[in-house]
């Protein structure tokens, strides 16, 4: 199905986009992420171990996508969302030497820019599309949750900003003037620690760890929109 999208389906002049193709519009989804589990070698000054960190959230926002070129069967377009984010993630470490353990909710807030180019195919009734890009995110506020020996605390955190790769799989339902994404999307962030050492900021000791990275290596994103054309 996917080479519907390269594919021309008659042999017709190519078009440059302009204003008449321009969108706007708005969309909202629920998202899953997970923090892959630390990676402590022996030795290390936490000497911790732990899960993943899993968990759901959403995203919300405007949206836009302007067409750049358009061919025969095809077309390619520019996006540019401005999302706000929400993301928890539910996981546990324990302190190998002393037995102790810690169980935590992290919970991280973000705006997420993400610019890509979409290609898709340029039926009349809609179609499928591939899109993928950068994604600057930048944090907003971040909070944990921590459970030790059935005492419940606040753990200090940073929600760091960080540009990731943006990747979406999509079809739209074309009603004219209205369009409607479906889409899923994923985030990468290259720069998590693989420590939990490397995770902290300030680590002294599993009681004073200090600062918490509350970041995600993936989130995935089920989202529905509506985009009006601007004639």
């Amino acid at each position: 199905m996917l080479t519907a999208l390269c594919v021309p389906q008659a042999a017709e002049a190519l078009e440059l986009g302009g204003l008449d193709e321009l969108e706007v519009g708005a969309r909202a989804g629920a998202s899953f992420g997970w923090l892959y589990r630390p990676e402590d070698p022996v030795g290390a000054p936490t000497l911790l171990y732990g899960t993943a960190f899993r968990g759901g959230g959403f995203v919300v926002g405007p949206t836009t996508r302007a067409t750049l070129w358009r061919g025969a069967g095809a077309r390619l377009a520019a996006r540019l969302d401005l999302l706000y984010g929400y993301q928890s993630g539910k996981g546990f470490a324990e302190d190998v030497e002393q037995g102790g353990r810690i169980d935590a909710v992290l919970r991280a807030h973000s705006l997420r820019v993400p610019v890509m180019v979409e290609l898709s195919n340029a039926w009349d009734a809609g179609g499928l599309s591939l899109a993928a890009g950068p994604e600057l995110v930048l944090g907003v506020a971040s909070s944990a949750t921590i459970d030790q020996d059935g005492r419940q605390s606040e753990m200090q955190t940073r929600a760091p900003s960080y540009v990731g790769a943006a990747m979406a799989l999509g079809y739209t339902v074309d009603r004219g003037t209205l369009k409607i994404p479906v889409e899923l999307n994923a985030t990468w962030n290259p720069f998590v620690a693989e420590s939990t050492f490397e995770r902290f900021e300030g680590y002294q000791s599993f009681e004073q760890p200090g600062r918490y990275t509350a970041a995600f290596n993936w989130q995935l994103m089920l989202s529905v929109g509506a985009r009006w054309s601007l004639e």
